[in-house]
């Protein structure tokens, strides 16, 4: 099965997620994108994704590997979840919040 209907959570200090929230939709590609700024958003975001049939939820290199256990287990792993990561001579250009 091809999946067709993606999510993406971006963390950022000023973000809301009943503010900062998109999607992109074609024929073939459905995209739902949320902006949030803590943990608790996020798997209110994650958990609101799966209401609409996101078959895969990406997160961005904001978020922690701890915090991306947390919003596994939020959504009981229904859908394969990942995060943006960069390689080690990249991390240091990259200022998380």
């Amino acid at each position: 099965m091809s999946l067709s209907r993606y999510g993406f959570i971006i963390k950022g200090p000023d973000l809301e997620l009943f503010k900062h929230h998109g999607r992109i939709k074609s024929d073939g590609f459905d995209i739902a994108v949320a902006g949030v700024r803590t943990l608790e958003e996020a798997v209110m975001a994650a958990q609101e994704m799966l209401t609409r049939r996101i078959e895969l939820i990406e997160l961005c290199g904001g978020f922690s590997a701890e915090e991306e256990a947390q919003i596994r287990e939020a959504i009981q792993d229904h859908v394969p979840l990942g995060r943006v990561s960069y390689r080690p001579e990249d991390q240091g250009r990259v200022d998380w919040p």
